[in-house]
């Protein structure tokens, strides 16, 4: 379970640093345009290219929020599996060790017969 969160982790990681570097492209194209617009005001398909842009601009920032969005959740699970993986193994300490003293104390209750003593034979009993 921790290797595939791991994993996804990476992943979600490595695609969050591409729509970043996108993101950056994206930002500069649009001051490029936005120069381009401001220099030649009035030209009537240039601001459709900025609002196409704009628009862009938008839908990768809403991915980008999501992916951090689920990046914290992934960084929160693999958190409590962590935790609850040492909750488990202290938990195994614990049972090993009352184990250990149950059969230590069984092994005392259950003393040898002494030789000279007869032991039990169901035979003897027909």
């Amino acid at each position: 379970m921790d290797i595939r969160e791991s994993c996804r982790s990476k992943a979600l990681t490595e695609q969050n640093n591409v729509l970043h570097q996108h993101l950056d492209n994206v930002s500069s194209q649009a001051a490029r345009i936005r120069q381009a617009a401001d220099s030649s005001a009035g030209t009537p398909g240039e601001g459709e290219a900025t609002d196409g842009s704009e628009a862009k601009l938008s839908e990768l920032r809403a991915v980008i929020n999501y992916l951090r969005k689920e990046k914290e959740i992934v960084d929160m699970q693999l958190e409590l599996c962590k935790q609850e993986n040492a909750r488990l193994k202290t938990q195994i300490g614990h049972l090993t060790r009352d184990l250990e003293d149950t059969r230590a104390t069984l092994s005392d209750v259950s003393l040898p017969v002494p030789p000279h003593l007869p032991t039990c034979n169901p035979v003897f009993f027909l």
